[in-house]
């Protein structure tokens, strides 16, 4: 059941006791083959200690009993790193202090993992590359106190340790231990190697835990122990050179061996803890503690184990174990963690067990063995009612939830520091209180003095609330290294960064404190990546750095290597209450600039526990957003290989943000989405824009470009000022770093700079060439690339239910700020460039051969960049005018209606304007594309029209008529496929421009096959009734339809043949109707055909009234001169009386000399108002009965049933003019007057006449 062997207290290598003790390695490297010892890392140099510091990182030592951090003694006197060589440091100037954390460990290599104002995480080169690939090592992670399963037997197994006394990290596997110097220089001089160290005797049990080893720091080489945890065997070493000795032999004779004495079966070792010269000590599954010494009093090697009891030390022997195991202080006790305190002496330390129940021993371990338990405390209540104050746990709750997982020492001279030598200590406990699912974690200050014990302070750990994991292999670790400042807390796969700092005392702060609203420390959690197998095998305090004023840890990761988490120093305009809080800005920075990294160890997603308001979210991502754009953010290099590269990093910046806000947080407003596409895009812009300057620079050989032009241009308020006195002088660089999120300035100066060079004497043609080549692809580089980089990552920024056609935004314009891509005047600008492009292209185009073969290509290139321009236009026009008309301003509205209107203008004639060009068929493309029928059916006819003119010039070859009948192919297979395409569009753009160009015989002969395009074009257009009447009966024999479009075209005729033979038809249609039985409704039909005589009956009146006034017309020249002639015989009588009824009869009677058709009731005041004609003609008649035919052409307007106030006014009108006709004055006057005169003086009045019409009629 136990072990045979008890303590051991001698080598089992036989020594002789006069000889010599080595005391260090030099005697044994001296006689090892040269060529084996340049596998060794570790040589006899490397080893050189500095003069003791008389203080350390500013503070004095406390003497003797004086601790380093996590309660690691000094060892001679605390000699520092001997990794700080002064032979090889350089002495730096005196000067301003310079924050090393924060500039990066240039010299060691090391890579910034991230970095805010508050800590930086680096990782460390010096790893060896297997344990940095947890792919090619295929290593898992093991608890220490328990067995390896089955499924995990087949793998190999290692940890970590750090020794940051010395700058040593061990890894131990189930065979072998590898040794390196995480603080050397990774530089191809320095020859240092791991070293690899076979252990002694491994268990060739795969399920076994692994083997327990450290590193001591007894001489200036650190020693090296292991602890087999199932066998409780022991190997102790001076120094490792010893221990990786190649030679199993020598290693094994340079080693101390000795056994655990006692172990019970099933109990194994789960940790050894390093008391300095005071020896270790050793924890077991079982809770017992043993202590353990390497030395004799005499300084030999030897190997003795006792166990620690309540009442002294026990031997270790068979039965002295067994009266330890079933009674005393040690027996089945959860020891959470064992340090090591200072001492009195030298070989005196002084031990702190902590039991996971909150229990806590203090023993008194001595060299000689002479070990005593001082104290033994139960601070769980303190602990609990600490952690508890805040009212999170109830109390029925408390008695199962507590753990204390771990503890360390307040360094010395701080907030919480060691009170005294006699038991008295200052210690930071982490504890957990578990729950459902959540764990609260939590920081406690306790001061243990003489037995008793006092709560100082209490932390809550807010920003981690993970439960450990059961299977779990690491217990999380709290590390308070100096200044004691900032806690760290280690669990599995995350860091906790705490800050310890007291709060300082202002106005500001009372208040906060009295209203209960004082912000708690700083804390952030770090964490590792969940889809790679990092987590942590190890962890320590550093303390190397003898000039450093901020707390820094090293944590070793599984699959990764070492990493330091270095906290930064306050800044001097930061308060400790502004700093306490962690900002949306800071984690999104983070994310941005660091979370893109390759293989990098940290998650940057965020925890559920750190939460930040929607606004904070989005007002963080513009203003980072925004500091990218303006290169003002300090995460961007100030000094990059190129200008191509430093945007690439920015683009790249600016895309991982989005990425992140998509993946991480919830949507940002849709205005805030914009913004941040738009900043994006106008990176993308600015790229593309350079790399077109970039291209320009070497192709002009030394000649200005315009870019520079334009920048220098700019008004010094729309751009950053270049300081020539801090080497800013490239200003075109300087505005690409700094202004390119104002680009939209430039874009339209790039023609108005053009203007301006011209003003400024730039004539020769070469030269303005050049300068509208390059302003030609400014203009195209930036927009093109904008907008296809929105259309194309409009999803990656949330705005995945945008409609966009070629990058504009189709609708859904409300609530949106100005689009930049058509903002100041782009449009505008845009069409005047490119009609500055098409003029240079056209004047230029046969002198091109006179000025060199580059003159010849730029011209070409110019007009080769028109149909992009004219692209760009039609882009930019419609997203001005869509945003106006989408805004509530009526004003804006009615702006973004004319902008429209002038817009499909300036498209057409920009797309006709191609052909002057040569560039029919780009001309058509775009035309197509923006469904303009206009001006593709323009473009299609002229240049049909233009190669027909081509084949028919004489001296054409047969080659080019080849050539030109390819092309009227093309154009007759054209016009036939839009019809397919675009159906009626098409059809009616083209049967427009057919009748506007008078070919109505090539309109009705279109063909069989789009017959149906042209009727639906015909009855869809009124105007064209005179037309369609036509096609109605000859292609589908419909009159009554003809009739109805006869009908509509007399309404507006104003011929009066024409009038009449369309009524005439209309009638004859509607007859047919009838007799075809085409006619849905006879009796309307019937109705129409009266209607039609009635017109009729009114044109013969008109026709009448002609007649009246013709003979008038026989002197006349034309007709101006016959109505001029007219007016003067047919209205004497209105000439003084009535001059506003001689206007109207002078306007009738001219439309009735030209033979057009007067409106019912204008012939009706033309009846009533004019005066009889003396002719030689017989017109009498006519003019006695003008007032009866006004009655009937007011009869024949159907106006009595339809309208019958209208027609009572017209017919108390005619019967007024008839009365005052005559001078009834005259006639009434019967004095001296025979009947016979009266009667024929009354029968002679126009209203006898006309009741004498109306009685014959």
């Amino acid at each position: 059941m136990f072990s045979p062997e008890a303590s051991v207290h001698a080598s089992i290598a036989a020594r002789n006791p006069r000889r010599r003790q080595r005391t260090g390695s030099d005697d044994s490297i001296a006689q090892r083959n040269p060529k084996k010892l340049k596998r060794t890392g570790l040589t006899q140099d490397t080893f050189i200690a500095p003069p003791q510091p008389k203080k350390e990182n500013g503070y004095a030592p406390h003497g003797d009993g004086h601790r380093l951090t996590n309660g690691h003694a000094p060892n001679g006197g605390h000699q520092a790193d001997v990794s700080a060589d002064i032979t090889n440091l350089s002495i730096r100037k005196k000067g301003p202090k310079v924050d090393r954390a924060s500039r990066g460990n240039k010299t060691d290599g090391s890579i910034v993992l991230t970095k805010n104002d508050n800590y930086v995480v680096t990782r460390l080169p010096t790893t060896p590359e297997i344990l940095c690939d947890c792919k090619k090592t295929g290593m898992i992670r093991v608890p220490l106190d328990s067995e390896l399963s089955d499924a995990d037997a087949g793998e190999e197994r290692w940890l970590g340790e750090i020794s940051h006394e010395r700058g040593y990290a061990l890894a131990v596997t189930p065979t072998q231990a590898t040794v390196w110097r995480y603080t050397q220089s990774t530089s191809p001089s320095d020859g240092s190697k791991p070293l690899t160290i076979r252990l002694p005797e491994p268990s060739n049990h795969s399920r076994h835990p692994l083997p327990i080893c450290t590193l001591t720091s007894v001489t200036t080489e650190p020693g090296f122990l292991v602890v087999m945890p199932v066998s409780g065997k022991i190997t102790y070493w001076d120094n490792i050179s010893s221990a990786g000795n190649e030679d199993s032999i020598r290693q094994k004779q340079q080693g101390t061996h000795g056994t655990i004495g006692g172990m019970v079966s099933g109990e194994i070792v789960t940790r050894v803890t390093n008391a300095g010269l005071a020896g270790f000590v050793i924890t077991l599954s079982t809770g017992r503690v043993a202590h353990l010494t390497v030395k004799d009093s005499r300084d030999r090697p030897s190997i003795t184990v006792q166990y620690l009891r309540g009442n002294g030390a026990s031997n270790g022997s068979l039965f002295g174990g067994l009266k330890h195991v079933f009674g005393g202080t040690g027996w089945k006790k959860d020891v959470a963690t064992v340090k090591a305190a200072g001492g009195r002496q030298k070989t005196q330390r002084d031990i702190i067990v902590a039991t996971s129940r909150g229990v806590f021993q203090i023993w008194d371990l001595n060299f000689d063995g002479m070990d005593s338990l001082v104290h033994e405390i139960d601070a769980r209540e303190d602990l609990l009612q600490a952690v508890t104050g805040g009212g999170q746990i109830s109390s029925d709750q408390r008695e199962h939830l507590l753990e204390v997982l771990d503890f360390t020492f307040v360094p010395y001279g701080k907030e919480l520091a060691r009170v005294g030598h006699a038991g008295g200590f200052k210690l930071l406990v982490l504890t957990a209180l578990s729950g459902k699912g959540v764990s609260q974690y939590g920081l406690v200050g306790l001061t243990i003095t003489n037995g008793s014990l006092k709560v100082d302070v209490a932390h809550p750990i807010s920003c981690y609330t993970t439960p450990r994991p059961v299977e779990s292999s690491w217990r999380p670790q709290v590390l308070l290294p100096e200044p004691g400042q900032t806690a760290f807390i280690t669990f599995e796969k995350s860091v906790v960064l705490l800050s310890l700092s007291k709060v300082e005392e202002s106005p500001d702060s009372q208040l906060q404190t009295e209203a209960h609203t004082l912000p708690e420390p700083y804390q952030d959690t770090i964490d590792f990546r969940k889809d790679r197998p990092f987590w942590v095998v190890g962890c320590s305090a550093e303390t190397l750095e003898r000039d450093r004023e901020h707390a820094t840890c090293l944590v070793m990761v599984h699959g990764f290597g070492i990493v330091r988490v270095a906290a930064l120093p306050e800044k001097d305009n930061v308060s400790t209450s502004q700093r306490a809080r962690v900002t949306a800005k800071t984690k999104l920075e983070q994310a941005v600039f660091y979370g893109g990294m390759q293989h990098n160890l940290l998650d940057f997603s965020g925890r559920p526990e750190i939460t930040f308001l929607p606004e904070e979210v989005e007002s963080a991502a513009l203003e980072l957003s925004d500091e990218i754009m303006k290169a003002t953010s300090s995460y961007i290099p100030a000094i990059t290989p190129s200008m191509d590269h430093q945007l690439n990093l920015r683009a790249t910046a600016i895309a991982d943000l989005a990425k992140h806000l998509q993946q991480h947080y919830t949507p940002l407003s849709r205005t805030a989405r914009w913004k941040l596409l738009w900043n994006a895009e106008k990176m993308a812009a600015a790229r593309s824009v350079w790399s077109s300057y970039d291209s320009a620079v070497s192709k002009n050989e030394g000649k200005t470009t315009l870019l520079a032009e334009l920048v220098d241009m700019v008004h010094e308020d729309l751009k950053v000022e270049n300081r020539p006195d801090r080497a800013e002088t490239d200003a075109v660089r300087h505005w690409f770093t700094h202004d390119i999120w104002r680009i939209e300035y430039i874009i339209p100066w790039a023609q108005k700079a053009i203007e301006e060079l011209y003003s400024e004497g730039i004539q020769d043609a070469p030269s303005q060439a050049r300068l509208i080549s390059e302003a030609n692809d400014l203009q195209i580089s930036a927009l093109e690339t904008a907008l296809r980089f929105r259309e194309e990552n409009a999803p990656l920024y949330g705005l995945y239910d945008e409609r966009m056609e070629d990058g504009i935004l189709i609708s859904g314009f409300e609530h949106l700020p100005f689009f930049w891509t058509s903002d100041i005047s782009i449009p505008d600008r845009i069409k005047v460039l490119a009609d500055l492009s098409r003029e240079m292209a056209i004047s230029h185009e046969n002198d091109a051969g006179d000025e060199g073969e580059l003159e010849a290509s730029i011209i070409l290139k110019i007009a080769k960049d028109n149909p992009r321009q004219i692209q760009l236009c039609c882009q930019t026009y419609t997203e001005k005018y869509r945003w106006l008309k989408a805004q509530s301003d009526p004003q804006q509205k009615a702006m973004g209606d004319s902008l429209k209107a002038a817009y499909f203008q300036i498209r057409r004639e920009l797309l006709v304007k191609l052909l002057d060009l040569g560039l029919a068929d780009n001309g058509m493309m775009l035309a197509e594309k923006y469904h303009d029928m206009g001006a593709l059916v323009e473009l299609l006819v002229r240049n049909t029209t233009d190669t027909a003119k081509a084949f028919h010039m004489e001296g054409v070859r047969d080659e080019e008529k080849a050539e030109l009948t390819e092309r009227l192919k093309l154009n007759e297979h054209r016009t036939n496929t839009y019809f397919n395409r675009f159906g009626d569009e098409w059809a009616n753009a083209l049967f427009t421009q057919y009748i506007e160009g008078g070919r109505l015989t090539g309109l009705l002969d279109h063909g069989l096959d789009f017959r149906q395009f042209l009727t639906r074009f015909l009855r869809g257009n009124p105007a064209y009734a005179k037309i369609a009447w036509i096609n109605e009966i000859a292609q589908h024999s419909n009159y009554q339809r003809a009739a109805h479009f006869l009908n509509i075209a007399q309404k507006d005729e104003t011929s009066m043949w024409t009038k009449k033979t369309e009524l005439s038809l209309c009638k004859l249609a509607s007859l047919a109707a009838l007799e075809k039985g085409q006619a849905k409704d006879e009796n309307a039909n019937k109705a129409l055909i009266r209607k039609n005589e009635c017109r009729m009956s009114v044109l013969a009146v008109q026709e009448q009234l002609y007649a009246y006034i013709q003979p008038t017309l026989r002197d006349a020249l034309d007709d101006e001169a016959g109505a001029e002639l007219v007016i003067e015989k047919c209205c004497r009588s209105l000439v003084k009386s009535k001059p506003t009824l001689r206007k109207v009869m002078e306007r009738n009677l001219s439309m009735l000399v030209r033979r057009q058709v007067l409106e019912a009731e204008l012939l009706i005041d033309t009846l009533t108002l004019i005066d009889a004609v003396e002719t030689r003609s017989n017109s009498k008649p006519f003019a006695d009965k003008r007032f009866f035919l006004a009655l009937k052409v007011l009869k024949h307007m159907g106006l009595e049933s339809s309208e019958p106030d209208r027609y009572e006014l017209n017919e108390k009108l005619i019967w007024r003019r008839c009365m005052i006709k005559d001078d009834w004055e005259s006639i009434n006057r019967t004095e001296l007057k025979p009947d016979t005169e009266v009667e024929v003086e009354t029968g002679a009045t126009a209203l006898f006449k006309t009741l004498r019409e109306g009685f014959t009629t």
